[in-house]
């Protein structure tokens, strides 16, 4: 009966004592100490009112910010990665190598030109010095048919060119006289069209330039007159020296008619 007694007040005592360690523990953990095992965050959430997360939950919340740190950690290596490559990309960046559009990825309207109303036309043997000097010659040629067509017909210039006439009677002049004049009269024709070009170039934005024969005309032609001084010198004495040996060779032709008729 006496050790039943004693160990109903054993067992009150150990009650008791388990209760006020219980009730330490509590008042510890409102203090904000958290306990071994248990994340803080987990017992702050519990301490305002949330359910507390079992040993297996903390756990499986520990894993899941443990992850979320792991892919925060890769996306940042990603980006630093991604941005490695943009400045590598840059320092290789070629503005040549854009399409002919784009300028720097701005799209850029491209600059059409169209051929001015300006057109330079010429003909091209008329500054060609050789054939100026061919045409003196002929020149020279061409007068000394007047001459005999003087001897021929003896009315005015200007009345032969208006009514010319339809035949002459050779019979009555010197053959030599009439070889010479057919001799002459075959003056060589140059044929050939003018060039035409357009001056100038005029484009969409409102500027122009010169279009590359105009400048090469140019060129040709500011040659042309810096020569041309010594040109006309030398085309003149041509002619004079031409003429001079027609008129040499008609001089012998009459001479040699008045001595077959003496």
């Amino acid at each position: 009966m006496l050790n039943k007694y004693l160990k109903k007040i054993l067992l009150t005592t150990v009650a008791l004592f388990w209760a006020s360690c219980d009730d330490s523990t509590s008042v510890k953990n409102d203090g904000g100490v958290p306990e071994y095992g248990v994340d803080a965050n987990l017992i702050e959430s519990s301490s305002d009112g949330a359910a507390p997360l079992s040993s297996s939950e903390a756990s499986a919340s520990g894993d899941v910010a443990q992850s979320s740190s792991s892919v925060i950690a890769q996306s940042s290596s990603d980006e630093v990665g991604s941005s490695s490559e943009m400045a590598s990309s840059s320092s290789n960046f070629d503005p040549n190598g854009m399409p002919s559009d784009t300028l720097y990825g701005v799209s850029v309207t491209e600059k059409t030109c169209v051929p001015g109303d300006s057109i330079v036309s010429y003909y091209p043997p008329a500054y060609s010095a050789d054939i100026l000097k061919m045409n003196a010659k002929q020149q020279a040629e061409m007068d000394m048919v007047d001459v005999i067509d003087s001897i021929v017909d003896p009315r005015p210039k200007a009345e032969r060119i208006e009514a010319p006439l339809d035949s002459i009677n050779w019979s009555n002049f010197p053959q030599c006289l009439k070889r010479m004049r057919e001799s002459l009269e075959r003056f060589v024709a140059l044929y050939g069209a003018p060039e035409n070009f357009p001056m100038e170039w005029v484009c969409s934005d409102g500027t122009k330039r010169p279009t590359e024969e105009y400048q090469k005309y140019q060129k040709m032609m500011e040659e042309w007159e810096a020569n041309k001084p010594a040109l006309d010198e030398e085309i003149n004495k041509i002619i004079e020296d031409r003429f001079k040996e027609l008129e040499e060779q008609l001089k012998q032709c009459q001479e040699s008619a008045a001595g077959s008729e003496q």
